[in-house]
């Protein structure tokens, strides 16, 4: 195995192995092929293949180690990711359910922050980065497909809360809010990447993610998963130059689209606020908010990893937990923990916006009348790569955008999501770090910030 390579354009790749390796430990991972065959779960395949890759990324990292001294950002990422470790590994001796945070903190921050070590070590170039979006893009696509072909057979869907709601195949995304929310999780990508995709069969095969996840995300009948896409929708047009024109073709799909939708998923979104059609979802929801306040005041250094459960039950007799992203945090790792965990959410924004900054400025200059040294074909290679990282960095911040809107209404701190997102974005900021390097403007470029 070669440990250094670089390809014809300049940009550092691993070993074909070690790349094929890690896509199907993608496709494994968010297909949940363990939960599939047994013979997938006798061998434990994502342990087996994150194993394999820990020991190839090890190897790798020197040859290929992380140069961030110019960006500055993405060193940012990593002293928050740090930090974060830090305000959990603290809390373990002190937790309420000490058991169950070692648990959470060895088989999901550990396991899940690999995640990022891998993203950061193997996606080191555009090729790098679009193999692996594609790999990301099927397996959500096979998840998502599964639960629409069950939405249209009948066979995933039944009553929940007074409407008829779409489940997932799988037990990971079993509850129509896990469904939901990974559907939504795929719209950002589809939705950024395709104004840069100029061959139609590419477009025609980005579409039908878009189409499983859209389906998935209506008949989940989840008002997390509904409000999470309205906000991503703001914030898409908040990104949109023609903001006049986009607000008027929004109003008037809505207008077509709203009589087409089946009515209890209509009813099921203004219950948000007004009556449920069964149940008291709304009610224990406020309940167990106002829980986790009393918790929090009582313990503003927080209960310990996974605690809280335990302590509600202690205190109030009563064991959901959170249900808030934000006071999971709060009531776990007390007031630090959420300072460092706002800090991690910033710096991963702040990298993604540099990163458009600076591939704005490098297509400004590539598409400029100047005479370069470059023939018209490296120039036409350039401008797809800045454009296409550009395109990322966004699509990665509207991922985020997502998941913190998805967090006002659940819990998932020690789920995967904010290890892919920072791992995403060092990797799209390193490669942000070449592209500028290799194009006119890079001699002058300063530290990222």
């Amino acid at each position: 195995m070669t440990p250094t390579r670089r390809n014809k354009s300049g940009y550092w790749e691993p070993p074909l192995a070690v790349t094929l390796t890690f896509l199907i430990f993608v496709v494994a991972r968010y297909m949940q092929w363990g939960a599939r065959r047994d013979i997938f779960a006798t061998i434990r395949i994502e342990f087996l293949l994150g194993l394999v890759l820990t020991v190839a990324c090890a190897f790798l990292l020197p040859s290929a180690p992380l140069n961030l001294g110019r960006l500055k950002a993405a060193k940012r990422v990593l002293i928050a990711i740090a930090m974060l470790f830090f305000a959990m590994i603290i809390q373990i001796p002190f937790a309420a359910d000490k058991e169950l945070a070692q648990t959470i903190f060895v088989d999901r921050v550990i396991k899940f922050a690999m995640l990022t070590f891998f993203m950061a070590v193997l996606i080191r170039s555009p090729k790098a980065l679009r193999w692996f979006m594609a790999a990301f893009l099927f397996a959500c696509f096979y998840v998502t497909q599964e639960a629409a072909r069950g939405a249209l057979n009948g066979g995933l869907v039944w009553e929940n809360q007074g409407i008829m709601r779409l489940h997932g195949a799988v037990p990971i995304y079993r509850h129509p809010n896990s469904l939901a929310g990974v559907a939504v999780g795929v719209i950002p990508f589809v939705v950024f990447l395709m104004p840069h995709v100029n061959r139609l069969w590419i477009k025609a095969l980005l579409l039908a993610p878009l189409g499983t996840a859209c389906m998935c995300l209506l008949y989940s009948g989840s008002r997390t998963g509904y409000v999470a896409f309205l906000v991503f929708l703001l914030y898409w047009w908040s990104q949109s130059r023609r903001k006049l024109r986009w607000l008027l073709v929004g109003l008037a799909l809505g207008v077509v689209a709203m009589p087409l939708l089946p009515d209890q998923y209509v009813e099921r979104f203004k219950s948000i606020g007004g009556q449920e059609a069964e149940g008291s979802s709304k009610e224990s929801r406020i309940e167990i908010l106002q829980d986790a306040v009393t918790v929090f005041m009582m313990h503003p250094t927080g209960v310990g990893v996974a605690s809280f459960p335990a302590v509600r039950e202690e205190l109030f007799g009563r064991e959901q937990d959170t249900h808030n992203l934000y006071l999971e945090v709060a009531t776990n790792l007390g007031v630090q923990g959420l300072l460092v965990f706002t800090m991690l959410i910033i710096s991963m924004i702040t990298l993604s916006r540099w990163v458009r900054k600076r591939m704005a400025k490098c297509l400004l200059v590539l598409k400029s009348p100047l005479k370069m040294e470059l023939s018209d074909q490296q120039r036409d290679s350039m401008i797809r790569e800045a454009g296409y990282i550009a395109a990322m960095a966004s699509a990665t911040e509207g991922f985020l955008v997502v998941r913190l809107a998805l967090g006002m209404f659940g819990m998932d701190l020690y789920e995967v999501y904010w290890w892919f997102a920072a791992g995403l974005s060092i990797s799209i900021g390193m490669i942000a770090v070449e592209v500028v390097r290799k194009s006119p403007p890079s001699r002058k470029a300063g530290p990222a910030t």
